[in-house]
């Protein structure tokens, strides 16, 4: 792709010029990937002991409560040991959640999104630590004062749904950002560049050659061809294709391998 015209520049510029874009891309990218790291890592507003108890029904998204609540959307209902849910839609005792209930609990108490100003995080002052509620969206709002007052500059997420461009609490302001977590854990959804240069690292392993995308199905498909050939020679003679290495790899390493973006 030409990202700049040749009018005015020599095919040399031209190559620099696209050479720096790029390098800027990857930083910028980087920077991305490094403030997610670390904003998942200890940014989670904190949670409260919620006011009475609550039950669930295996297969519904109804919540039902002991007493009446008022909450806003997004709202975190997590039964520890059990399940986490975001809140939907309610009134009183009985609230819709976004998600459904994987089994049967009655009576169970709850923690749930903080209804102060408190921007505490990561169970800073004692509180309880904010949580990533698997297949939940979550926001990362902006602050631009600490939890005493003073001015600051700093992120965190919650899962309640912002009102009019704030938290509807601390009223701070919605960068615009949020993610998705998977519907299996409490763990984010990556980005749609990441995913893919995941993929890459698993098709390539720990060969970093841009030439070879897919050596590591290579080495399977010789393998198995090799052991083909030795189970179907005449009485099994000869010597069986020696044991792989059997390597696994961590997310981290399958990245790396990937082509850098």
């Amino acid at each position: 792709m030409t990202i700049v015209s040749n009018e005015f520049f020599n095919n040399s510029d031209i190559d620099q010029i696209q050479r720096s874009l790029r390098s800027r891309q990857r930083a910028i990218i980087r920077g991305r990937e490094l403030y997610r790291s670390e904003l998942m890592a200890t940014s989670a507003r904190n949670l409260v002991n919620g006011a009475g108890t609550v039950s669930i029904t295996s297969g519904s998204r109804a919540l039902t409560f002991s007493q009446n609540q008022s909450f806003k959307e997004g709202t975190t209902i997590n039964i520890s040991g059990i399940q986490a849910f975001t809140l939907d839609v309610g009134s009183g005792t009985m609230w819709t959640a976004m998600q459904g209930a994987a089994s049967t609990a009655s009576t169970q108490s709850f923690q749930t999104s903080d209804p102060s100003t408190s921007r505490s995080r990561g169970g800073a002052g004692g509180g309880i630590s904010g949580i990533i509620v698997p297949n939940a969206i979550h926001y990362v709002y902006r602050a631009a004062l600490d939890d005493s007052g003073n001015p600051d500059w700093y992120f965190y997420f919650d899962t309640l749904f912002p009102e009019n461009g704030v938290q509807p609490y601390t009223h701070d302001q919605y960068t615009g950002n949020n993610w998705r977590s998977a519907p299996g854990g409490a763990i984010m959804v990556p980005d749609l560049l990441t995913r893919v240069r995941r993929l890459e690292g698993i098709g390539r392993a720990a060969t970093a050659d841009p030439m070879n995308p897919d050596s590591r199905f290579d080495d399977i498909i010789t393998r198995i061809y090799n052991l083909e050939v030795w189970a179907n020679s005449g009485g099994h003679f000869g010597t069986p294709p020696a044991a792989g290495s059997n390597a696994t790899f961590t997310i981290d390493q399958l990245t790396s391998y990937g082509d850098p973006l």
